[in-house]
C-alpha cells in the first residue's frame, strides 16, 4: 500500500472560551424566565394564585428547560481551520521480506545413510572443500576394496616379467619349438619325396604332422594376443568401476562448495537421511560479506518499482534504526500462491546481521514538495479562504492523484493562508 510521510494539526478554540461563552448564555435565558414568571403573577389575581402555585412553578421550570435546549441547539457551529504550509509528500510502496546471502545455500545428500560424523557447528567459517559431515558407507568401502584389488591384480599380470605373461610366453615358445623341428622333418621328407626316394603315404604323414604343430604354434599366439587384450579390457573396466565408485563415496563426504559461515544445522549424529524425503536438508552455508535482502511486493504496485529505486529498512532487532539501500533486481515471473514479485535489495546495514531476520521495507516511488490541503476542504474546485475572520470562497487548481486523504495544490493558494476545513 502507499505510504505518506506527513501530519497535519487541525487548530480550534480554547476550552476556557467556549465555557465563557455557555455562562452568558445560560444567565441571560435565567434572566429572561424571571421576568416572564412576574408578568404572569400580574395578571392573576391573589387567590387564583394561591390555588395554581404549583402549576406556575411548574411552568416556570418548563420554560427555563426549554431556554437551555434552545442554548444548545442554537450555538454556533466550530470552524475548524488548516494553514496552508509547503510540505513534502514521500510516495512509497510497502513490502516485507527477509535477509539472505546472494551465494547462500542448502547443503542436501545425495545418498542415503547414518550421520556418521558432524565436523562443524553453527557458527563456523569454513573454507571451500572443507569436510563438514560424513555419511555411513561402509557397503561402497567394500566394493572400491574388492575392485581395488581386482585392479591390482589384472595390472601385475599385465606386466611385462610377471610370472602369468612369463607363462604364456613359454608356452609360445615351447609350441614354436616343436614346430620348427617337425619343419626340419617335412622339409627333408619333402626332398626325398621329390626324388621319389619315400613313398607317398610316408610323406603325406609327415605333413599332416607338420601342419598340425603349424596351428598349435599359431592358436598359441592367438590365445596370448587374446589373454592380452582381454587384461587390458579387465583393466579399464575396473578402472571405470574404480572411479565411479570412487565418485559414489564422496557423495558420502559432504563438503563446502564455497568459503562461507555455516547458517544452521538440520541433522545430529546418528539421524537418518535420504535424497528422496522431503525434509532432507544437512546444513544451511552462506557468505555473510554477500547479503542481501530480499522483498515480496504485491503484483498491483510491481509496475512502479524500478532498479535503482532507495528503499527503507527496518527490522525488529534494532528498533527505531532505520537502513537505506537501493533496488538491485526485480524478478520476472509472480508467485501464484502469494500474488506477489521477488525484489532483491542491496542495503548497507552496518550492524551484526543474522540470516533470515525479517524485515518491513518502504520503496520510495516519488517525493514531491509543495502546498497539500485535506481532501474534505475541496468541493468542486472551490474552498474557503478565511479573511479577516470570514469565510470566502476561491477557486483553485489540484493534481488529479490524491496522497492518503490530501490534494496537491497547484494554483490558487499561498503559505499561511487559512482555509475551513
Amino acid at each position: 500500500m502507499i505510504f505518506l510521510s506527513v501530519c497535519y494539526k487541525p487548530h480550534s478554540k480554547t476550552g476556557i472560551t467556549r465555557i465563557f461563552y455557555l455562562h452568558i448564555r445560560l444567565y441571560v435565558f435565567v434572566k429572561f424566565a424571571i421576568k416572564l414568571k412576574k408578568r404572569i403573577m400580574l395578571k392573576l389575581n391573589l387567590s387564583v394564585k394561591i390555588k395554581n402555585g404549583k402549576l406556575i412553578f411548574l411552568i416556570f421550570l418548563l420554560l427555563l428547560f426549554l431556554g437551555f435546549i434552545s442554548f444548545l441547539l442554537l450555538k454556533p457551529s466550530k470552524i475548524e481551520k488548516y494553514r496552508v504550509e509547503k510540505k513534502k509528500m514521500v510516495v512509497s510502496i510497502y513490502a516485507s521480506g527477509y535477509i539472505d546471502s546472494s551465494d547462500s545455500v542448502i547443503i542436501k545428500p545425495e545418498v542415503a545413510g547414518q550421520i556418521e560424523k558432524i565436523l562443524v557447528r553453527e557458527g563456523d567459517e569454513v573454507k571451500k572443500d572443507q569436510l563438514l559431515l560424513i555419511i555411513s558407507n561402509s557397503p561402497v568401502k567394500e566394493n572400491l576394496r574388492e575392485v581395488e584389488a581386482q585392479l591390482a591384480s589384472v595390472r601385475e599380470r599385465l606386466k611385462p616379467d610377471s610370472d602369468f605373461r612369463k607363462e604364456l610366453m613359454n608356452n609360445i615358445e615351447i609350441k614354436k619349438a616343436i614346430l620348427e623341428n617337425i619343419e626340419k622333418n617335412f622339409n627333408r621328407k619333402k626332398a626325398l619325396f621329390e626324388e621319389e626316394l619315400i613313398s607317398k603315404e610316408r610323406f603325406e604323414d609327415i605333413k599332416r604332422e607338420y601342419e598340425v604343430a603349424k596351428r598349435d604354434y599359431e592358436r598359441q599366439l592367438n590365445q596370448y594376443k587374446d589373454t592380452i587384450t582381454n587384461l587390458n579390457y579387465q583393466f579399464e573396466s575396473l578402472k571405470a568401476k574404480r572411479q565411479a565408485l570412487s565418485s559414489e563415496l564422496n557423495k558420502y563426504y559432504i563438503k563446502a562448495p564455497f568459503k562461507g559461515k555455516i547458517l544452521r544445522k538440520f541433522v545430529n549424529e546418528g539421524d537418518y537421511v535420504n535424497p528422496m524425503q522431503h525434509n532432507n536438508a544437512l546444513l544451511s552455508l552462506g557468505n555473510d560479506e554477500n547479503l542481501e535482502t530480499i522483498l515480496f511486493v504485491d503484483e498491483e504496485y510491481i509496475p512502479r518499482i524500478k532498479e535503482g529505486m532507495k528503499v527503507y529498512v527496518t527490522l525488529d532487532s534494532y528498533p527505531g534504526e532505520v537502513f537505506q539501500g537501493s533496488i538491485k533486481s526485480i524478478e520476472s515471473q509472480s508467485d501464484r500462491t502469494t500474488r506477489t514479485v521477488k525484489v532483491k535489495a542491496q542495503v548497507n546495514y552496518m550492524k551484526p546481521i543474522f540470516f533470515g531476520l525479517t524485515v518491513e521495507a518502504n520503496v520510495i516511488i516519488s517525493e514531491i514538495e509543495g502546498i497539500f490541503i485535506p481532501q474534505s476542504a475541496y468541493k468542486d474546485g472551490y474552498v474557503e479562504v478565511l479573511e479577516s475572520g470570514k469565510p470566502k470562497k476561491i477557486k483553485i487548481k489540484v493534481s488529479p492523484e490524491k496522497y492518503s486523504g490530501n490534494l496537491l495544490v497547484l494554483e490558487g493558494l499561498t503559505e499561511g493562508q487559512e482555509i475551513i476545513k
